[in-house]
């Protein structure tokens, strides 16, 4: 078996080089966007992650995370995903006088689902503030993070300043959540 290398990649023909593929395909105004959009996305991803792996390799306190990662549908890159109550904490406590909004959802819960666009669009519009989303059904530590911040039903929003819960919201309200940011933002 040949080793493999650009040569043999462009001498093998069933090897396809991406060049290739990227020549065969008409690219449309369309496609090209959207190519660019998640190149941007990627990109902002990787200098997120960097920044954090920069963080944690020379042992500083972590700062406030815009992005890691992200499992809504979405191009907002402002809503961080906690997966546990050690990276709540910290977060929480990086965040210092900043708002720190918390979705708290499910993944079976239909008015998470429909309110989870509009949470990122606030996030995106305040960015003086911090947005976390706890997914409760994802693994043990966010359904024990979720008992102990006190959620008995989701969607549920809270809001922290200075390590402090100051605010609650219940329910798929965008125009109560966006009230408690502009009112609790500083």
């Amino acid at each position: 078996m040949s080793s493999l290398n650009k040569d043999n990649c462009l001498k093998d023909k069933s090897i396809i080089h991406p060049q290739s593929i990227i020549n065969l395909l008409p690219l449309t105004m369309a496609r090209l966007s959207l190519l660019l959009v998640c190149a941007s996305a990627l990109l902002s991803t990787s200098n997120a992650f960097q920044g954090t792996f920069n963080s944690f390799v020379s042992g500083s306190r972590m700062a406030p995370m815009r992005s890691t990662k992200n499992t809504r549908s979405t191009l907002s890159m402002r809503v961080v995903d906690v997966d546990s109550e050690r990276s709540f904490d910290q977060t929480i406590e990086a965040a210092g006088k900043s708002l720190v909004v918390v979705d708290y959802s499910t993944t079976w819960c239909g008015p998470c689902k429909a309110i989870a666009p509009k949470f990122n669009e606030l996030s995106d519009k305040y960015p003086d503030a911090v947005f976390l989303q706890v997914i409760g059904d994802a693994s043990q530590d966010t359904s024990k993070l979720m008992k102990r911040e006190g959620v008995r039903s989701v969607p549920s929003f809270h809001f922290w300043v200075d390590g402090k819960k100051i605010d609650v919201v219940n329910g798929a309200n965008a125009d109560a959540i966006e009230a408690a940011i502009t009112k609790n933002i500083s």
